[in-house]
């Protein structure tokens, strides 16, 4: 198994996938760059949904409300271990979130977000008298990788980091695309690429674990 992953990941998820005797190559689709920041407005309920936002989380976390809203179970338990005595929630996607973060009727809610970051949650919530105000933790600029090789499965972990891979590079039927989660399957399918698995939860260990169950069942 030739993998692709499109971001850098932790080394003990690499020796996880070498454990597996799969050969990878690591190309990242997205340049991240960090944005300095100090000083934040107060607000009812902090949101966050990327893993590049967490150092700024805990930089700030003396400061956070009653309540903070992530997405995904890693983020839940990075906050955690800050020792923080706000409540957190996580969950599997940002629609799911905005669903419970609608019913609680906050008044405004802090979003730690990239500059680059998609419309979802403002979408979800522009029918609800929510003000919605925002920290941007870091900028992502597309890279736009040409690859030469071929693969059997490639990672994703974000529509952008799938739009920046798509733009030079196409992939035969055969290739599966294991993506961190629906909203990425989704963008892909829109490509036209039908050839896609999601994990059951939107966690990077959990995509490789799961993925490898299924190669494995693949062929047996």
């Amino acid at each position: 198994m030739r993998v692709l992953i499109t971001k850098k990941l932790p080394p003990s998820d690499l020796d996880l996938i070498q454990s597996w005797g799969w050969h990878f190559e690591m190309i990242e689709t997205l340049k991240i760059t960090p944005v300095e920041v100090n000083e934040i407005p107060k607000a009812e309920a902090w949101v966050v949904s990327s893993r590049n936002s967490i150092m700024v989380l805990k930089k700030l976390i003396d400061q956070a409300p009653a309540a903070i809203y992530c997405v995904g179970n890693w983020m839940k338990e990075e906050l955690l271990k800050t020792g923080t005595k706000s409540e957190v929630r996580s969950f599997e996607n940002m629609d799911k979130l905005a669903t419970d973060l609608a019913g609680e009727r906050f008044n405004s809610i802090l979003y730690f977000c990239g500059k680059e970051h998609r419309q979802e949650l403002e979408e979800r919530l522009k029918n609800y008298l929510i003000k919605i105000k925002k920290v941007f933790t870091h900028q992502s600029q597309k890279t736009f990788p040409v690859i030469q090789n071929k693969f059997d499965a490639v990672l994703v972990f974000s529509p952008r980091s799938g739009e920046s891979l798509l733009k030079n590079n196409s992939f035969n039927n055969q290739t599966i695309f294991a993506c961190i989660g629906s909203t990425t399957a989704d963008y892909l399918k829109s490509q036209n690429i039908a050839n896609t698995f999601i994990p059951s939860y939107p966690d990077s260990r959990n995509l490789l674990e799961e993925f490898h169950g299924l190669v494995l069942n693949l062929k047996s």
